[in-house]
């Protein structure tokens, strides 16, 4: 892309340099696959450059590497390109069978990579970003209804969320480079024309937004005030915008983002739920049953349904009772606690998070065991009670305890694989 003032002449002399540019170097431009763009230029001599260059007219706005360029303020519409490949992906995968978290990874590694492009260009306009939020909302329950609200998703998991980008925050985080460049008066043309054209070489420290302001100034100076109210005075932001980029480019991301993210309550389970060696479907379901969020009859009473225990129906299904209160559930338990020497008599998901916090803490095989026969204990009771509300399948207590202990022994076999795990009473062998 050549750039050019929008007169005959200058536009003559660019053309003149590209011919001799071919002339010497056997590179000549195609001039049926390019095109020229002009705005603001008037009718004549748009005629004029058009007659004497031979390019046929492009219109805006155009894609440049992935990105619309218009000679106007971008609207919603001119963002489609990028829900439009994010809707793609969602709908490629709608056909396979996932769990919420393989939903969830793609959604990381993926979408949130997707976006990543864009809003370290651009930011993004609220509808943009509320459609993108609900695209991938959508396709993580599979459903419009919600488990657990996006913004407390967005956590860390030390927070008590899956550790998604929150958008905003991060497209402002990105955004933060453009104002440093501009705060370290990089010798480029584009720095250049910014001094000249908005802050008519003043210092950053005092420049104001005007009206008629682009969105991306607009939003560059409301991430300079925000920062100036943090930290007090211009001395204090200048130094944290060079540490920001001083440091490794990952590091420095990830320390511009936690500034501009909101920030949430540390829980203290979060260690025990997203341990290493737990399934990570298990380790969700955990995660939702820590947060209370597991769809047990109490909570979708709004559904005119009958609200009694799917396994013993003699009371309110809780997931208080569920888990543990239910004759069902307390004979897995008491079974899966005496095979694995978990001595705690667990009466609450808290209670046996907050045991294992403490108790099976470490790296060792015992507490791995532990931490992961916990989890899968959950998940399988769980399991069979919707099998049970949904297909009508009459669990056996003995078939989910040996389902519970055969997933735990491969396990920790696939993590010690040089030793017999002799899981009766949690002690090591060779094999």
């Amino acid at each position: 892309m050549l750039l050019s003032r929008g007169d005959p002449n200058s536009v003559r002399i660019l053309l003149e340099c590209i011919e001799d540019f071919g002339n010497k170097s056997g590179l000549r431009m195609n001039v049926l696959k390019s095109n020229i763009f002009m705005a603001g230029i008037k009718e004549p001599d748009t005629r004029n450059i058009l007659s004497f260059s031979n390019l046929s007219q492009g219109s805006m706005p155009f894609r440049y590497l992935g990105i619309p360029l218009t000679a106007e303020r971008l609207k919603v519409a001119h963002f489609e390109e990028l829900t439009r490949k994010i809707r793609t992906y969602i709908d490629g995968w709608s056909a396979l069978t996932l769990s919420y978290a393989g939903r969830a990874e793609l959604i990381r590694s993926v979408l949130q990579g997707v976006e990543c492009y864009w809003i370290s260009i651009f930011p993004l306009p609220d509808a943009v970003c509320t459609k993108i939020i609900k695209l991938c909302r959508n396709f993580l329950w599979g459903t419009s209804s919600k488990k657990v609200a996006w913004a407390s998703i967005c956590h860390p998991k030390s927070e008590g969320g899956l550790g998604f980008r929150d958008l905003r925050a991060w497209n402002n985080a990105l955004l933060a480079k453009t104002l440093w460049n501009i705060h370290a008066k990089k010798d480029t043309l584009w720095h250049k024309w910014i001094q000249h054209v908005y802050l008519r070489n003043r210092p950053l420290r005092d420049w104001n937004v005007q009206r008629d302001d682009s969105p991306l100034l607009k939003n560059l100076h409301r991430i300079k005030e925000k920062m100036l109210q943090h930290f007090g005075s211009w001395d204090r932001v200048a130094s944290q915008l060079n540490s920001w980029r001083d440091r490794h480019k990952i590091k420095g991301r990830n320390q511009t983002y936690e500034f501009f993210r909101p920030a949430g309550t540390k829980i203290p389970w979060h260690n025990v739920v997203w341990a290493a060696g737990i399934t990570p479907k298990h380790a969700f379901s955990l995660w939702l049953a820590a947060r209370s969020r597991l769809q047990t009859k109490d909570r979708v009473r709004h559904r005119e349904i009958e609200d009694s225990c799917s396994f013993c129906a003699t009371q309110q299904e809780t997931a208080l009772h569920l888990f543990f209160s239910c004759p069902f559930s307390a004979t897995v338990w008491a079974e899966i606690r005496a095979w694995i020497g978990i001595t705690r008599d667990m009466s609450t998901l808290n209670s046996g998070l907050k045991w294992l916090k403490k108790e099976a803490k470490g790296t060792s095989i015992q507490s791995k065991s532990k931490r992961i026969t916990f989890a899968t204990t959950v998940y399988h009771i769980w399991y069979a009670r919707n099998r049970l509300v949904f297909e009508d399948e009459v669990p056996n207590p003995d078939y989910v305890i040996y389902r519970i202990k055969t997933h735990v022994y491969k396990v920790m076999y696939s993590l010690y694989p040089s030793f017999m795990i002799n899981l009766e009473n949690v002690a090591i062998g060779d094999g």
